[in-house]
């Protein structure tokens, strides 16, 4: 299992003292850092991974516990798919494909391009059936997207904000925000939310100066009263393990595992989340070949 290193990765929750607006914020430096390491990604491509694990996370922070959201973007842009899971506690794995592209992107569109955004989330219990939501990516930039999710499939007027700061190719600071009206909440109150957006003259230098959750909220919500409802760190971690490399080759069957025994003797499963390696030898492969022929 990976785990991150500790620097001040965490989401902030609040809600307003009426309970009419509710609002998280996220700072992940170090999270999207060693996740863009441990991947190998640089620049653009680790400035998208951050952005897609910072939104799955901003689903994921109003889940039940037991519930995993999974953010699945596949764009025309710069990546061509972006897969993150993500839990209410905090923890979040993920990777994203990048795609050489043949000519420049069009202007009209942000760095992911066309595409789709879809969200699954597996519920609690075993028995009810997984809720999916899928929307266009009708601008390519992640943040107005994932705006337009909740609007179009939870029917929640909401505003995004995410940013990836670098520093030549290494990131050097990232956070968000989720801000969401809820039912109550007056249109003049909404307005006033939205002009303090507005008036961050840059999220991006924001995040540069004081990377701080509550001091971002602090910007967003201003002469709204809001208390404090939740801290919690985020964790990048994976759980994969020898009992799901086994399960998955057992699936593949006696006779592709044969191919594999005669052509190298060997085996290795890699785990596209957190790029592990799982090595079987020739016995290994010998075993699992005469107990699934069994």
């Amino acid at each position: 299992m990976r785990k991150t290193s500790p620097l001040s990765n965490r989401w902030v929750k609040c809600i307003s003292t009426e309970g009419n607006i509710r609002g998280v914020a996220i700072q992940a430096t170090g999270l999207v850092r060693d996740m863009a390491k441990v991947h190998g990604l640089k620049g653009q491509a680790a400035r998208g991974l951050g952005e897609s694990v910072m939104g799955a996370l901003l689903v994921a922070s109003y889940c039940k516990t037991g519930q995993r959201v999974n953010l699945n973007i596949q764009g025309s842009g710069y990546y061509s798919q972006a897969l993150v899971d993500a839990y209410p506690d905090g923890h979040v794995r993920g990777y994203l494909i990048e795609r050489t592209l043949s000519e420049p992107l069009d202007e009209k569109f942000g760095p992911w391009g066309t595409g789709l955004l879809s969200v699954l989330r597996t519920k609690a219990d075993e028995g009810e059936k997984p809720y999916i939501g899928t929307v266009p990516l009708l601008t390519g930039h992640l943040a107005k997207d994932l705006s337009f999710y909740w609007v179009q499939s939870e029917q929640i007027p909401s505003a995004v904000g995410l940013v990836v700061n670098l520093e030549g190719d290494v990131v050097s600071s990232a956070g968000g925000f989720l801000i969401q009206a809820l039912p109550g909440a007056s249109p003049s109150e909404v307005r006033v939310i939205e002009q303090h957006i507005q008036e961050i003259e840059s999220l991006a230098d924001s995040l540069t100066k004081d990377a701080s959750p509550i001091h971002l909220l602090s910007q967003i919500f201003q002469s709204t009263a809001f208390v404090i409802m939740e801290e919690k760190k985020l964790e990048f971690t994976c759980n994969c393990s020898w009992d799901r490399v086994q399960r998955a080759l057992a699936l593949v069957g006696a006779s592709e595992l044969k191919a594999m025994l005669f052509e190298d003797q060997s085996a290795i499963v890699r785990c596209d989340f957190c790029t592990k390696e799982y090595r079987l030898d020739k016995g290994m492969l010998e075993q699992m070949i005469q107990e699934l022929s069994s």
